[in-house]
């Protein structure tokens, strides 16, 4: 076999392991493991550095992340041969494309230079799925992975990806080889192992690394509302399993556990604190191996226990041990829930895998390929189909099923619920803050069903709870996380792009009447137009969430009807121009008697959170004709875009554009408000291109439960929801030659641009259902009844949409 794609050519040897394969290159000298890992005829692998691109017909290559990166040339972690037809991931997709192969989920698992990361994670998801089987490492950081480590502590069931702050990390499996001496509370790091990426793959829905330490392949999967582990021990006959109940990421109140030796299971529970909260949730898991104990015992803080079946106190836990002397392979099916522990177990039962590991990876496989068929793109280069993939992939991730399979959940009243006809799932970790201003969009107009459901989520929470739209939904509980009203946003929007399958009069009635149990210095709002500073310490910023909630808000009540509310919410959505300081010509905070607040500094973040004035002037995209003409024309509004977008990524205490970071997604677009869309494209382009990458440091910021790749999915469609609640998108340029769009409603948006290449992202003409078009505006009642755009891009900037007025 002969790789190619990389100088020089390398040969490498073919020896059978019995977990997959062992690849051993004779220059540079490296070995790595890899699993039989097909998918249907062709499969692209996606590894830390490495893909390994492999079919039917012997065109086998080891492409690199960075071409630099040739000490880590072998390293692969999935590897089709023809001989491999019976292996885990032989498609089951009815025929779609196998785009599965294109995801990298290790991009934005690193952090990028001078700043934060993706904070991404590596593990087993099923789209939206309540199980999030992926490996804990010790640098705390918000996902529980971090690439940079080079040992894993543990495998726990719960995670959120790309959050700014620690969250969940519950249940941590980890295999251990020999008899436990010592409370893993006592010296957790006695039963850490050390791993290296060459022998570490992940999939959608499938993760496998080898423990060095304890020489284990641990390898995972999951269904919608379980996880199913493959843990391949050496021949041993102390091959233990750690199972920690007591060890979530932000502490424990209260933890238990139970050994069931007469079945093979074991039990348990955990409470704990809400990530960037202080609220409380519990959450209880039931696994079934599929072998018997030889011995098994829990701890309890320091203490061990042998032969104890049960405990119940903080930190604690449960380990069983097998023999595998002979049979090497130790499984285990887990499930969870938020409800109670029979519903946990009820959920295992009801997605049974009846351990079989391949089948349920094919499931898996095959629901990932299903959902990024969403988007079929051709052209533009390997790396940049990953990126764009892994971007769609990381979009379906949160929010996550709430609700267990017999439709039951805990509501915020802490009572048990049921799902109530017509909605067909209930769902948490809705990240209001970041989701309104991407995310809910993209899963409106390919899955307007769940965004249906998510938005009669929220609407369940409020009404289940005090009364108010939650900001940030965890469990059952509203953390309060960040700042404004983005719930209120996530329905309206979601309304203006199609999802209207909820209860819109609930709606319609916590948005507005729930206000004053979420809306921190409301009374300052409804009296001053703005929030004081001596309110709080980011007053300019949570005024402008608010206006911009009030706006979606606005369109919402508009659409159903309600002319009164309508117009008092849109008056109070232009609240934001009592902050906006005609001297200076900035947003800034203001004291409640009127005044400035002094020494006021464009780089200072008094006033604002994760940003500064300079950045969060911009974030009114609902009436930039009037901050436009406030900063005196459109244009000086071009001058002062080109020298913010001079630096694209330089944090949140800047002259500059923190694209990192959700204030500033709308701002790339609004040089076509100002009546100059190629600088849009040319800024669009460059962020693309220099700020997302094939890369595990490839994100500019936190991921935020898909909002940053959301962002990345529409600037390569080249079409961006810029205003909240109002259905349509602004235009960009698209970067792929052909992008079709199935949307959820059973139509088409095909976008068809030829000439697209990464120099090419000026609009030389562009037509709409074959007609010619000056627009920058598309309406989504237009895309909503299928629509082909077809731009012809070129290298040079026109004046083509420079006349287009916009609303």
């Amino acid at each position: 076999m002969r790789i190619t794609g990389t100088k020089p050519p390398y040969r490498i040897n073919i020896t059978y392991h019995p977990v997959g394969m062992r690849l051993i290159a004779s220059t540079p000298r490296s070995q790595i493991n890899a699993t039989h890992h097909p998918v249907g005829t062709r499969l692209i692998a996606s590894t830390p550095t490495h893909r390994w691109v492999s079919d039917r017909g012997g065109r086998d290559q080891a492409r690199p992340y960075k071409k630099t990166a040739l000490t880590a040339l072998l390293i692969a972690c999935l590897l089709f041969l023809p001989a491999c037809n019976a292996s885990p991931l032989k498609n089951t997709s009815s025929g779609n494309g196998e785009l599965t192969s294109y995801v990298n989920p290790f991009i934005g698992t690193a952090h990028i230079a001078n700043g934060d990361g993706g904070n991404t994670i590596p593990g087993a998801f099923y789209p939206a799925g309540m199980v999030q089987w992926s490996p804990d490492t010790p640098t705390r950081i918000p996902g529980g992975y971090y690439y940079p480590d080079t040992s894993i502590q543990g495998f726990s069931l719960t995670h959120f990806s790309g959050r700014g702050c620690t969250a969940y990390q519950d249940f941590p499996f980890m295999p251990y080889v020999g008899q436990l001496t010592v409370s893993p509370v006592s010296d957790s790091i006695h039963y850490h192992s050390r791993f290296s990426h060459s022998s570490e793959s992940a999939h959608p829905g499938y993760y496998r690394v080898h423990l060095d330490s304890s020489s284990v392949d641990v390898e995972l999967t999951v269904t919608p509302r379980t996880g199913m582990g493959r843990f391949t021990y050496p021949s041993t006959s102390s091959a233990t399993m750690l199972i920690s109940s007591g060890a979530s990421v932000n502490g424990i109140l209260a933890a238990g556990v139970t050994i069931l030796p007469a079945s093979n299971e074991v039990k348990g529970f955990a409470t704990s604190t809400v990530g960037c909260g202080t609220q409380h949730y519990t959450v209880y898991f039931a696994a079934r191996f599929d072998r018997p104990f030889n011995s098994y015992g829990t701890w309890d803080e320091s203490t061990l226990n042998q032969g104890s079946t049960s405990d119940t106190g903080k930190h604690n836990g449960a380990f069983v041990t097998f023999d595998t002397s002979s049979q090497h392979v130790v499984q285990v099916q887990v499930g969870i829930s938020f409800t109670n522990l029979a519903n946990a177990e009820a959920n295992l039962k009801a997605e049974d895998a009846h351990f079989d590991f391949d089948h349920a990876l094919q499931q898996a496989d095959a629901a990932w390929n299903a959902r990024l068929n969403a988007i079929q793109v051709q052209g533009g280069t390997t790396a940049e189909k990953t990126i764009f993939y892994t971007a769609l992939y990381h979009s379906f991730l949160h929010p996550n099923i709430f609700n267990d399979a017999n439709g039951q959940y805990l509501g915020f009243d802490d009572r048990v619920h049921s799902l109530a006809p017509g909605q067909h799932a209930q769902y948490e970790n809705i990240t209001g803050w970041d989701h309104y201003r991407s995310l809910i969009y993209l899963l409106a107009i390919l899955v307007p069903q769940e965004a249906s459901d998510i938005a009669q989520s929220l609407v369940n929470d409020a009404m289940q709870g005090d009364g108010h739209i939650p900001r940030w939904v965890q469990a059952n509980v509203d953390s309060h996380g960040m700042n404004g009203d983005g719930g209120s946003a996530i329905i309206a929007s979601a309304y203006a792009f199609g999802a209207t399958g909820f209860n819109t009069r609930d709606a319609l009635f916590a948005m507005i009447n729930g206000q004053p149990n979420l809306r921190e210095g409301l009374s300052d709002y409804l009296r001053l137009g703005y929030v004081a500073a001596g309110t709080t310490g980011n007053s300019a910023a949570v005024t402008l969430e608010y206006a911009a909630a009030d706006f979606a808000i606005a369109q919402f009540a508009k659409s159903l009807g309600d002319t009164h509310n309508y117009a008092m919410l849109i008056q109070r959505a232009y609240n934001w121009r009592k902050l906006f300081n005609p001297a200076s010509g900035y947003i800034q905070p203001r004291n409640s008697d009127g005044t400035w607040v002094a020494n006021f500094s464009l780089t200072s973040d008094n006033g604002f959170q994760e940003g500064d004035s300079a950045q969060y002037t911009w974030m009114v995209p609902f009436d930039l004709r009037t901050l436009f003409r406030l900063m005196g024309g459109n244009a000086r509004a071009v001058q002062r875009l080109d020298t913010f977008f001079t630096k694209l990524n330089d944090g949140p205490q800047s002259l500059y554009a923190y694209m990192g970071n959700e204030p500033g997604f709308v701002v790339p677009w609004e040089y076509d408000f100002a009546g100059a869309p190629s600088y849009t494209q040319s800024v669009v382009r460059r962020i693309q291109l220099q700020l997302f990458k094939d890369t595990p440091n490839g994100l500019p910021g936190n991921d935020d439960g898909g909002a940053m790749s959301s962002w990345y999915i529409f600037s390569t469609l080249g079409l961006y929801p810029e205003i909240p609640g109002v259905g349509g998108f602004v235009l960009g340029s698209p970067l792929f030659s052909s992008m079709t769009v199935q949307l959820g409603n059973g139509k088409t948006l095909q976008i068809h641009a030829p000439n697209a290449a990464d120099g090419k992202p000026f609009v030389q003409h562009l037509q709409i259902n074959g007609s010619d078009t000056q627009n920058l505006w598309l309406p989504w009642s237009t895309v909503a009844k299928g629509v082909q755009l077809d731009f012809d891009l070129g290298s040079n900037a026109t004046g083509w949409g420079n006349g287009s007025r916009l609303p």
